[in-house]
């Protein structure tokens, strides 16, 4: 489930508060939305990252017990638009939780157990087929999606790295 769409919810910032269109309200996470995602964790929802802000996306990545997803997300550094995941974000991917008490517990949590350093957390970035995603214009090739995927596996390691698209299968 995706913890905002195109606007701030009472519990999560948007991705159009990075872009300056909307001002924050949470700076991430709400206390409410903090329980949202213990509570998805707890029924084994996944927590989609897709549309929230960086902030929230880091807070996220380090309450989370579970793996998360972004679910039609591309590379920032290939295509600076404020949709896609940035690097200090694609980081957190690989290591956020690697150690015991660095925010996943130890205990495991489907299974999972703690990883060492630079190992991933579960979470997957899913490359997406948007024009405006990829390539900031109104056209690209799978060639340029390539380099996406490319990339996240480059920052955040081949495991993170997946096919993404919206309800139509391409935005």
């Amino acid at each position: 489930m995706t913890l905002t769409h195109s606007c701030n919810t009472p519990w999560a910032d948007n991705w159009l508060v990075d872009t300056k269109d909307e001002k924050p309200v949470h700076h991430g996470l709400s206390p409410f939305g903090k329980m949202v995602v213990e509570e998805m964790n707890r029924l084994g929802m996944i927590v989609d990252l897709a549309h929230v802000s960086v902030d929230t996306m880091k807070v996220v990545l380090n309450i989370s017990k579970a793996p998360v997803i972004f679910s039609h997300s591309s590379a920032y550094s290939i295509c600076q638009h404020r949709r896609n995941v940035p690097d200090e974000v694609l980081r957190l991917v690989v290591s956020v939780g690697a150690q015991p008490g660095q925010g996943r517990d130890s205990g495991g949590f489907w299974g999972l157990r703690a990883v060492p350093p630079q190992a991933s957390t579960g979470s997957l970035v899913m490359v997406n087929f948007y024009n405006a995603y990829v390539t900031c214009s109104d056209k690209a090739k799978l060639s340029d999606v390539a380099d996406h995927m490319d990339h996240v596996k480059k920052v955040a390691g081949a495991q993170a790295v997946g096919f993404g698209g919206d309800y139509d299968g391409v935005t």
